[in-house]
């Protein structure tokens, strides 16, 4: 069997030939801090030249209290699936609670935002068709790691790759985070609930026994 590894500044993956599969591993990759974020996390997955173009694969670790800036992409779709908490999202002026599971297609001239109100990080995976969102972060993450930020170059940048960002959203409190954590207590009743039950199981099984 041949395997061909091929190493990327901030993305690792293991291909098998001839037939160029490409398998990225949860442990692979670089996380650098994402600059649409006051605090939040990213990684490239999965890049343009290992897909022919067709995708880009991103995760994304935003942690509490971050919301993205807001922006359109005007050269691919993006899709975004939410892998733990509950994401408020904002597409287009219509606002929604995205709990874990949630996945949502976001086509070019969208504009889109999201945030993180609940009490732990959550984590993103966003897919972009075609590729091309890679090497705009691979262009733009030194520019915003570097203090002062030139802000001239970021926006050459974000003209150059099809990045609009706009001013700040008017958000909505739609208690996405008591969503989450509503979530978290049904299932912490359920689960006295089944306890209960085989407790009580239990001392019928007894009563049983002694009569």
């Amino acid at each position: 069997m041949n395997i061909i590894i091929s190493q990327h500044r901030y993305c690792t993956t293991v291909g098998q030939q001839p037939n160029n599969t490409v398998i990225s591993y949860p442990n692979v990759g670089k996380w650098v801090p994402a600059f649409s974020f006051l605090n939040a996390l990213y990684k490239i997955v999965l890049r343009g030249n290992q897909s022919s173009n067709l995708l880009t694969i991103v995760e994304e670790l935003i942690y509490i209290g971050n919301a993205s800036r807001c922006h359109y992409h005007t050269k691919e779709d993006e899709t975004i699936r939410v892998l733990n908490g509950t994401l408020q999202v904002y597409l287009d002026g219509y606002q929604f609670c995205a709990p874990a599971g949630t996945s949502f297609y976001i086509p070019r001239n969208v504009i889109q935002s999201h945030r993180n109100l609940g009490s732990k990080p959550i984590h993103v995976e966003l897919l972009f068709t075609p590729s091309n969102i890679d090497n705009y972060l691979e262009e733009v993450t030194p520019v915003f790691a570097a203090q002062p930020v030139n802000m001239t170059r970021a926006g050459e940048l974000a003209r150059k790759f099809g990045v609009v960002h706009l001013p700040d959203i008017p958000w909505k409190d739609l208690n996405c985070a008591f969503n989450d954590s509503t979530l978290l207590i049904s299932s912490l009743h359920m689960t006295f609930f089944i306890i209960v039950l085989h407790i009580f199981v239990f001392i019928c099984d007894k009563l049983q026994e002694n009569f």
